[in-house]
Formats: C-alpha cells, structure tokens, sequence
C-alpha cells in the first residue's frame, strides 16, 4: 500500500487500531489492546509511539504464557498474538518514515543537507516533504513549525513566496505535475527578516523502474543579486538606447556579413523602417543597404561595401538615400567594425549624416563661383582693354609726335637731315616699342615668358628722359638727376622697365601742372641699398598724394581725364619682377613714387651709363 499522506497513514493506523479493540472485546483477549495502546501512542507522538511498540512486542509473551488455559482457549490466543504483532508491524511499516524526518531535522545526510542552496523533497502528488536546515535558517522556522506547515490541506508554503509571484509559480508548478517535466521558476522568497530576495526554483522528478514518479527534488538558488544586476543592466541599456535614438544622427548595426538588423530612432524617423514589425526576407527593411540607395549610385556603392567587407577595412562613403518620402538625398556613410580579441568581425556600426543641405549649398556656391568667374574675365577682359589701349598710346603718340618734327626738319629751309635722322630714330624705337607691346600681349595669352636679361636701370632712366626731353622743356620743368655710377644690374624686361619709369616720370610731370612754374622740379635717384636690392625714387614738387594706399588700384585716378590704369600697370610689373612698389608724401611738398628689385646675382657691380649688360 502506497500511503505518501500523513493523514492517510493516520486513518489507516486508527482503523487497525480499532479493529484490534474490536478483535480484543470479541475473543476476550486484552493483548489486542496493545496495537490500539501503540497506534494512540503513535498519534500522540513519534517517539513515544515507538518505545510503546517495543514494549508491547516485548510483554505479549509473558501476558500470552502467563495466563492458565485450555488448548483452545491457547489457541485462540496465540492466533490474536500473532494477529496483533502482524498489526504492530503494518502500524510501524505505514509510519517508518519517521526515521526520516529525524534523519532530515536532526541529523541530516550527506545529500540535501549539504546542498548549498535551499534543497527541498515533495511527494509525487506536490505536496511538500522535506526541506533542509538551510531552507529552515532562511525562512525562520523549526521543523515542528515546518511540518505542520507541510501537514496541511493546502499548499501552506506558498505563504513564503511573495503574493505577485504565487500565481505563476503554482501555475508552473501544476504544469510539471502533470507532464513530469522539470520544474524551473524565479520568485520572490521571504527571509526570516520580512525582506524578499529573488531566488530560482530547479526541480526534477525521481521514477522507479517503471517509470513512476516517486517524489520530487529540487533546490533554491539565491538570483536576487543577479536580477539587481539585470535590472542595471536593463537600465544602462535603456539609457544607452535613450542616447543612440536622441543623437542628432543615423545610426544602424550590421552582421559581420553586412546585413543591417538595427536602426535608431533618428534613422527609422528618416527612413520609415517599422523597427518593431517583422517584414519577409527581401522587402525594404531587411534588403541590403545598398538597395536604398539611388539607382545611379547602386552599382558603385555595392562594389565598394563588398570590398569593405570582405577586408574589414574602415569605410567612408557618399550617395543618395532614399528617404521615407521618396526623395533621394545626399548621405556621408561611416562604418567601423567591432573585433573580439582575436581580430574576429563581431558587427558592424554605421552612422549616416544628412549632408544633402550642404551638397546643395556647395553646388550653389560652385555655380556662384562660376558666374563670378565669367564676370571677372569680363571685367578683366576691359581692364586688359584698357591696358592695351594704355601702353599702345605712349609710343604711338610718340610716333605722331616725332613724325611731326620729321616733316619740320625736313620742310625746313635748308632742311635739317641730321635733326630728321635723329627723330626718325626716335620714330623707329617708338614703333618698335608699340610692336613689343603687341608681343608682350601676345606671350600672355599663349602664357609663354620672355627671356629675362640684365639690364641698367641708369640706361632706362636716361632714355626716358630723352624722350620727354621735349615734355620737359615744355612744361618748365627741371630735371635732377641723381644716378649712382656703381648701380649693380637687375635682372628683367628692357621694354617693362622703360614703362614703369615712363609712367612714373609722366605722372610727376601731370602732378606738377598746377604749381608754379618756377617751383617745378623732378628729381631722379638711383641707389643700392644693403639688403641685396637697387631702388629708384622719382620725386616731384606737386601738391601731393590725397591717398598714397590707393593709387596703385585699378581705375582709380585724381585726373579729370585719366583711366587710373598706369601705376597699375607699373605695380603689377614691379611685382612680376619681385620688385616692391610704394608712394609717400614729401614734408616739402610733393610726393615720391620708389620701385625696388633685387640685385642681379654675381653681376657686374659697376655698369657703364647708357649700357646693355647680356646675361
């Protein structure tokens, strides 16, 4: 008989108890008061019902032979002696797992008492049998106290576990029942202090050999520091995703393969993904990325991912995404992969930044650009107009002029053919000089350089002065000439140096039409200086500079009838030549216009006036 109930080995005891009352009354036999003394004494207490058993196996004898009798009154009693031990025997078989509990409660074996945790052992019905002292320090309780608890009707240990958790671990706890199948549930265990900690219940069922259940064993693990650990954990990651969707950019995780599996908030937003929704195997949310992309872009970004990928390089990346709306914009993709110790892909993180505003701005900007460009090639085009017009004015002016006194000398009476000589020299240079302005003009364009040539600034100075000899003498101006006799020579263009010194020269003389006759004076200095270079200084006796920074720009003038474009010129050569180029005012009056180059090097440090140095 399979009695697992305490109170059916009870009412099983009782009964026997009875009919051996019963069985006493009817054959006049008091020794079979004995098993109900035993069962009585039993129910009242384990141990004194054991002592009681062994006194009345002990005394059943001497009562038996003790008493006088006939042979069927000896019979009779000997068959309720043995009917009496025999129900002795099943009483004591029904209760022997009373070792058992003293074993547990009192001197434990080696197996639940030495688990670490909280060991428990239930009948195969649920009902809960033993615990081990470790269970018993946790909850509080004494054995007797969990005894009673585990006598009950009801599953009394429930009261233990917190009462959210009790519906759910009772519902599991029935589904194991009735499968056999392992039983593991987290809950709430209430410590003997009143504070409940997380633990994780494990138990399995014992079989015999047939397969049937014979209990249940299990154990507690304490998991309340585990689950304060998850819930940081969920928090931090709450927290971390918190920060990923909330930064103002797109960002999104790939397989080691390349295969996208996460969005942020900020790139579900843009793209319209459902984060949340499962899509079939090819449908947008999970195509490769490169399918977003503009129809235009696929192929070059595809072959560019793959070779990221298959190299596990860095990768940088522009192109047009296509945005929930379908409007393609300009993205700057960034992907970095993430490596275990071993160099291993664990995944990929990508990041794209919106930058169709900027594209567009700079395509806007290039267009500005580009107009602008046209523009000044407009602009430069008529100050190059008017540059041309400039320098070829000078010398054909010059070729009027002198052609002029050509037909005087030549009219006169007698004619004059040395002075005519003279100016048809003159005549010829002149031409000559608005011929190498064509070919200057002409080496610009095909931006082809002249060859550069030693020259001397005091040969420059002076043929410049003989051509304005006559403008001199006819504005009464007098010439001073300081030219220093040891000037080194320079290195640049014959015919760009007598412009600059031609323009220069003609501005002192413009500046000095509105001063006094007898006041007008121009003076000339040529001179070396330490730092490697040689200057020349034309100053004249005019009412000054209004604005010395400005002269120098293009189209700006004092003149009623002039361009501006002269000093320009001459800056702009001055400049080519590595040459420097400044105007100041004189405290007496008037204003000096310097031009400086450096020294030609290992020329000759003494140049002979009115000569040609070669190179």
């Amino acid at each position: 008989m399979n009695l697992v109930s305490t109170k059916q080995r009870r009412a099983v005891a009782l009964a026997v108890g009875a009919s051996s009352v019963l069985l006493a009354l009817f054959v006049n036999e008091p020794s079979g008061l004995l098993v109900a003394v035993a069962v009585i004494c039993i129910c009242l207490g384990w141990e004194a019902g054991l002592v009681a058993v062994a006194a009345a196996g002990l005394l059943s004898p001497v009562i038996l032979f003790s008493l006088e009798s006939g042979a069927t009154s000896g019979a009779v009693r000997l068959t309720v002696f043995v009917v009496a031990e025999s129900a002795l025997w099943f009483v004591i078989t029904i209760f022997r797992t009373i070792s058992f509990y003293d074993r547990v409660y009192h001197d434990t074996g080696p197996s639940i008492a030495e688990i670490p945790s909280l060991g428990w052992s239930a009948s195969p019905d649920g009902r809960l049998r033993v615990v081990n002292p470790a269970a018993l320090e946790y909850v509080g309780v004494t054995a007797d106290e969990m005894r009673r608890i585990m006598d009950g009707d009801d599953y009394h240990w429930t009261q233990f576990i917190h009462p959210d958790d009790v519906e759910a671990s009772m519902a599991r706890w029935r589904h194991s029942l009735q499968t056999g199948e392992p039983v593991t549930d987290e809950h709430r265990v209430r410590r003997f202090d009143g504070t409940y900690r997380w633990f994780r219940d494990t138990g399995i069922a014992s079989r015999d050999e047939h397969g049937t259940i014979t209990g249940w064993y299990g154990y507690k693990t304490d998991i309340d520091d585990q689950k304060k650990a998850e819930a940081a954990l969920r928090e931090r990651e709450r927290e971390l995703r918190l920060l990923v969707d909330t930064v103002p950019t797109m960002i999104w995780l790939m397989t080691p393969a390349g295969v996208p599996y996460y969005f942020n908030r900020r790139f579900v937003d843009w793209a319209g993904i459902n984060a949340t929704k499962e899509e079939p195997r090819g449908t947008r949310q999970f195509a490769p990325h490169v399918e977003l992309f503009h129809p235009d872009d696929r192929a070059a970004v595809k072959a560019v991912f793959e070779k990221c990928f298959a190299r596990g390089e860095p990768l940088q990346h522009k192109g047009r995404l296509c945005r929930k709306d379908g409007e393609y914009r300009w993205i700057d993709s960034r992907f970095e992969p993430l490596r275990d110790e071993d160099g291993t892909i664990l995944r990929w993180y990508g990041v794209n930044f919106d930058i169709d505003d900027e594209v567009r701005a700079q395509e806007s900007l290039r267009l500005a650009d580009e107009r602008l460009a046209r523009a000044l090639r407009a602009a430069s085009l008529s100050e190059l107009s008017v540059s041309i017009a400039h320098e070829l004015n000078q010398p054909l002016q010059a070729v009027v002029a002198n052609t002029g006194a050509f037909q005087r000398w030549l009219n006169a009476d007698p004619p004059n053919f040395n002075h005519a000589s003279r100016v048809a020299q003159k005549i010829i240079r002149n031409a000559d000089a608005a011929a190498q302005v064509i070919t200057r003009i002409r080496a610009l364009f095909n931006k082809t350089e002249g060859e550069p040539q030693a020259i001397d600034l005091n040969a420059v100075i002076h043929d410049v002065c003989d051509l304005l000899a006559d403008r001199l003498a006819s504005s009464s101006i007098k010439l001073d000439l300081h030219l220093d006799p040891r000037l080194p020579a320079t290195v640049a263009d014959h015919v760009q140096m007598e412009q600059v010194v031609l323009n220069i020269v003609r501005n002192g003389i413009e500046a000095m039409q509105e001063v006094d006759s007898n006041m007008r004076s121009l003076r000339i200095v040529s001179r070396s200086q330490n730092d490697g270079t040689v200057e020349v200084e034309v100053r004249d006796s005019g009412r000054g500079l209004s604005d010395p920074e400005r002269i120098f720009e293009a189209f700006y003038t004092t003149k009623p009838d002039g361009m501006g474009m002269g000093l320009a010129i001459c800056h702009s050569i001055v400049e080519a030549h590595r040459g420097r180029l400044w105007a100041e005012n004189v405290e007496t009056g008037g204003a000096s216009i310097t031009f400086s180059f450096p020294i030609l090097a290992g020329g000759s440090t003494k140049t002979p006036t009115g000569a040609t140095v070669s190179p």
